[in-house]
């Protein structure tokens, strides 16, 4: 009985060690990369791609835009007045990004969101075209 254990023993062994092992490149530390994305004509410079929706973020006033991992467009807001006090802004959702823009040029929508030449966000306002700051569920906040 103990011949046979040992058999199959040797037996199961060789042919895990004989098994072909599976080389691969192990990948990026998190599988989504952001080259998946077409996004080429509305990405901006300084685009943070490793954002996560919700994790802290610190770029709240110029280059404040990123893709989280599903590829969606988020935004650095910082919140001030918050009880207890936090000196860090958050990746917060964003209406979809529409590239650099100029200050005060038409935009297709009041609900898009681009970059000024110099960094600082922008959003549609109508007829007032591109125009710097941030808009919340408490209005507009020039930037």
């Amino acid at each position: 009985m103990i011949r046979e254990l040992t058999v199959a023993a040797a037996i199961a062994g060789a042919a895990i060690a004989l098994a072909p092992s599976a080389v691969a490149d192990p990948g990026p530390m998190y599988p989504d990369d952001p080259s998946h994305y077409d996004t080429s004509a509305t990405d901006v410079p300084g685009m943070n791609y490793q954002a996560s929706l919700g994790a802290p973020c610190d770029n709240y006033q110029l280059f404040t835009f990123g893709r989280s991992r599903g590829g969606s467009t988020v935004v650095c807001h910082y919140i001030p007045n918050q009880w207890p006090p936090v000196y860090t802004g958050f990746w917060v959702s964003s209406y979809p990004l529409k590239g650099v823009q100029e200050i005060g040029a038409p935009c297709d929508g009041p609900k898009g969101a681009a970059q000024a030449p110099d960094g600082r966000p922008m959003v549609c306002l109508g007829d007032q075209g591109w125009q710097p700051g941030t808009l919340t569920g408490a209005g507009f906040f020039p930037g």
